[in-house]
């Protein structure tokens, strides 16, 4: 489908290059596509396995593809069921927690933490054997203490997937960060305004005027299904609250060259991106709904030495502030994208130097509607 010459504008170098057609982002038939060839066979971020420290502790991820239950059982195994009663497919939850064992709200079947039936009330169906009834297992992996899940037995491993990521990021140490945030948020627009617009520095002048200024930005060479926008601290400060902030964390004793100049922007395709500071680490995990709807789920974690600070509660609220306040900008352009768009008839435009990430994202995206990519 994308070989058409429609889309061979997009196919060129980056300076010759023209973006995506507006039908990319408001057609029902091009989302449906996208399910198909991408969401049903990519790996979904979930969270942090310290989210999930105890027994019985569970987040739900709920994605195109599927929903699903991640939790820890009682010997500290972590597992991923699909989100569904095996009695009549009932959903089993709806919001994290924690729980003794997950009991469906329709006929109260119950199952353990290691997806095991262990009670079916009232069921007295002949050749009945709970054994043949666990919750149906997803493909779970982590690295660095990041969830992922993966509905397709087929797909590539999690390791294969992240490329040469884990090995950039390695002084960053990141299975040793602790998890202290999460926001929220529903926005009106499809998915690929939300990852194009964390992917590029161009609009941070404008859009982040009055808040986190312009950013310089440079590429970098990426190995497996991954990218990053690499950021530089001019002032050696770290970027994770707003300019002029003076109560801010110290550095990752353990960064060197790159990582210790500057932040990675980085996005796990299609549509993760986790931001490697220097001093702190946050997730943008972006949900698709619809073509025109997506949800938001930022994450931000700390080094466990920092979070042992006397002061880490005051000091982290001006994080706190710079990531809503930064997100919130930007999903507002995002959605008045998506209005453009739906307003009429929208024509390709071109990539600034400084979209370098958007336009290898779009021809990722074009990659695999046809089969081309790795994915």
């Amino acid at each position: 489908m994308s070989d058409l010459p429609i889309y061979s504008a997009v196919r060129k170098p980056l300076l010759e290059a023209s973006t995506l057609p507006g039908h990319c982002y408001v057609s029902g038939e091009f989302f449906k596509k996208e399910k198909q060839h991408i969401f049903s066979r990519c790996w979904h971020f979930v969270g942090r396995v310290d989210e999930i420290s105890k027994a019985g502790e569970f987040l739900i991820v709920d994605t195109v593809a599927g929903s699903a239950i991640v939790c820890r059982d009682s010997g500290n195994r972590v597992h991923g069921f699909i989100n569904s009663c095996r009695h009549r497919g009932t959903r089993l939850k709806d919001l994290n927690g924690r729980c003794v064992t997950f009991v469906c709200p329709y006929h109260a079947w119950s199952y353990s933490h290691e997806g095991q039936l262990v009670a079916a009330p009232g069921m007295d169906a002949s050749n009945f054997n709970k054994e043949d009834f666990a919750l149906h297992s997803v493909r779970l992996e982590c690295w660095g203490g990041f969830i992922f899940i993966n509905f397709d037995a087929a797909a590539p491993k999690l390791e294969e997937w992240l490329g040469d990521l884990p090995t950039v990021m390695r002084g960053h140490n990141p299975e040793t960060l602790v998890c202290t945030k999460r926001l929220e948020f529903s926005i009106k627009a499809n998915w690929k305004f939300l990852i194009e617009n964390a992917l590029e520095a161009y609009h941070t002048g404008t859009v982040h005027q009055e808040t986190l200024g312009a950013q310089r930005s440079e590429s970098i060479e990426a190995k497996g299904q991954w990218n990053a926008l690499y950021v530089l601290n001019d002032d050696h400060k770290s970027i994770a609250t707003l300019p002029g902030e003076t109560q801010t964390f110290p550095f990752i004793p353990t960064l060197k060259g790159k990582s210790k100049n500057g932040t990675w922007f980085t996005v796990i395709y299609p549509c993760t991106q986790i931001v490697f500071s220097q001093d702190c680490v946050w997730w943008l995990d972006f949900k698709p709904i619809s073509v025109n709807q997506t949800r938001l789920t930022i994450g931000g974690c700390f080094p466990a030495e920092t979070v042992a600070l006397d002061s880490f509660e005051s000091g982290a609220a001006a994080y706190y502030y710079r990531w809503k306040t930064a997100t919130e900008e930007d999903n507002a352009i995002a959605e008045n994208q998506q209005r453009g768009h739906e307003a009429g008839v929208h024509t390709q435009g071109r990539f600034a130097s400084t979209e370098h990430c958007v336009h290898a994202l779009d021809n990722w995206v074009l990659n695999q509607l046809t089969g081309a990519g790795n994915a």
